[in-house]
């Protein structure tokens, strides 16, 4: 997933033996920004100022360690920049800042990381006010301290952020700067001298041991939480919902050919909506305030097909008692679109190609020939190439039909739609759902979807009638499905001779299939960093 994602409504849910907020196992303490300010008061009168920006960036540093740590837990990230991102999320959840990183340059595999961001009411400015009312120096330690920890966690090794700016010295709001320790000039023992830290792979050891600690508690309560609502807009009925690449290369094609006439081909497997890429096309035409005629060609037995495709006149057949326009006529200079063409009787195919050619169809029974004007769109499951080989299918009517083929991606192939198409589908079904905890995220990303969105979105009602409407939806509200990620490492390293390289991914996934996605567990059990496990997964 990516770090715009997070929803704050379904991070913070409600312990339900302590009635305690809870952040996946951490307790989340609220303390306003007037005791704070007394607290810093004190600090600075005890202190004194300089003693208190270390002692403050130190308590930061911890928070921002924890912080990554409960994150990495709960979900899995398309990528550290994303965890990186994510922890902007966390500060504005927590009433620190509204923070966004507006640079950012990120080489895993050098250790090296710069970026910059902008933190926009930031709390410490507010609070160093009952100190003075300005400042000739940045004030925002826990901050500076929490994105430190945070980015150190991220990277497996020492980050320091330094602000730049700050709205205590008059600007409009705080600046920051993050760099590893190498490309400030820094050594870790002048990364000890602010922080008191030992190193980060220790730092990060502890917190784990606290994470699994606090996880065995929270396994033994009860496992339905409730959560607050949150008003989510439902989404548009006909609404295109992706972010991956593979569709936006799909919509993109869809884009150029829907103003032209051509005929379109789409093909995809059961369950990807080529209706719904249909109707896009229909409705981003000239011929939209036309209408939109489908017929399952599956549906239907030969004899009522041809009825219903080119009409009859009265008598035609037993039962004709009156004449009847077929959908090629009655869709006028609309769009007429022909579902599972590949179940197309081979009988009606050359009348199907004449249609086409000639722009007139001859009903049943009759003598006479009818324009058509409409735009024919057609969609497969079937791999019709496969169909003319086996003399299944007509190939002067395949070139026909395939002036201009589409192919719609499954949704295995494009995993990062999932989440959106989950969320379109609850924000449609239950308007204001408090959404799905992580367990359930990673349920819904990990599961191979053989029957893609149609299955997705029964999936998602299913957990709706379940779960209710005021409680999120665990991994318990949906169906039992069997999980399908495809023959373990092991059985394909006895299948075929991999690469070392190809062979270590493969078990790193099988890792992470037998902790249900958890990263911090399948980390400890490869031995590696969080952020070294992402660069192992993505690299090519």
């Amino acid at each position: 997933m990516r770090a715009n994602d997070l929803k704050s409504m379904e991070m913070i849910v409600q312990d339900p033996k302590t009635g305690f907020p809870i952040l996946g196992h951490y307790r989340i303490m609220a303390i306003g920004t007037s005791g704070f300010g007394r607290l810093i008061k004190d600090l600075n009168q005890s202190l004194g100022a300089d003693k208190m920006d270390i002692l403050l960036t130190r308590f930061g540093y911890d928070g921002g360690l924890a912080q990554a740590a409960v994150l990495s837990d709960l979900y899995r990230f398309d990528s550290p920049e994303e965890l990186l991102k994510a922890g902007g999320v966390m500060r504005r959840l927590a009433g620190l800042a509204h923070e966004t990183i507006t640079e950012i340059d990120f080489n895993p595999d050098k250790k090296q990381l710069r970026f910059k961001g902008i933190w926009k009411e930031s709390f410490e400015p507010d609070i160093f006010r009952c100190l003075s009312p300005s400042s000739d120096k940045p004030v925002c330690s826990i901050l500076t301290g929490l994105v430190s920890g945070y980015a150190s966690a991220v990277m497996g090794t020492e980050v320091l952020v330094k602000e730049i700016s700050c709205k205590a010295q008059g600007f409009d709001h705080c600046t920051f700067e993050g760099r590893t320790l190498g490309e400030w000039g820094l050594s870790l023992d002048d990364a000890m001298e602010k922080f008191k830290i030992t190193d980060i792979k220790t730092e990060m050891e502890r917190l784990k041991s606290n994470l699994e600690q606090a996880s065995r508690f929270i396994a033994d309560q009860k496992d339905e939480i409730n959560s607050l609502r949150q008003q989510i807009k439902p989404g548009s009925n006909d609404t295109m919902v992706f972010r991956s690449n593979a569709m936006a290369t799909t919509m993109t094609l869809a884009q150029k050919v829907a103003p032209t006439a051509a005929t379109v081909l789409i093909q995809g497997e059961s369950g990807t909506g080529k209706e719904m890429l249909a109707r896009f096309i229909h409705d981003h035409s000239g011929r939209k305030k036309e209408p939109f005629l489908p017929i399952n060609c599956a549906a239907l037995p030969p004899d009522l097909l041809e009825s219903e495709l080119f009409g009859h006149t009265k008598g035609a057949f037993t039962g004709a008692d009156r004449a009847k326009k077929g959908l090629f006529v009655q869709a006028g200079k609309g769009t007429i679109f022909l579902d599972e063409i590949g179940e197309l009787p081979l009988s009606l195919q050359p009348k199907l190609l004449r249609a086409i050619q000639e722009k007139k169809v001859r009903p049943l029974g009759g003598s006479t020939q009818e324009p058509v004007k409409a735009r024919i769109l057609a969609a497969t499951n079937q791999e019709i190439r496969e169909m003319v080989t086996k003399g299944t299918f007509r190939e002067d009517l395949y070139f026909r039909i395939s002036v201009f083929p589409i192919i719609l991606p499954p949704l295995r192939n494009r995993r990062e739609d999932i989440l959106p198409l989950a969320r379109h589908f609850l924000s449609r079904l239950s308007p204001g759902h408090p959404g799905f905890s992580p367990l359930a995220i990673h349920q819904l990303e990990r599961f191979s979807w053989p029957g893609n969105i149609r299955e997705l979105e029964n999936v998602i009602e299913y957990g709706v009638i379940l779960a209710g409407d005021k409680q999120r939806i665990l991994p318990g509200h949906f169906p039992n499905q069997e999980e399908q990620t495809g023959p373990s490492p092991m059985a394909m390293f006895g299948q075929s001779l991999p690469t070392c390289r190809e062979l270590e991914q493969q078990y790193i996934r099988h890792v992470l299939n037998q902790t249900n996605g958890n990263k911090t567990e399948a980390s400890r059990i490869l031995g590696l960093s969080i952020s070294t496990l992402w660069r192992r997964l993505n690299r090519t």
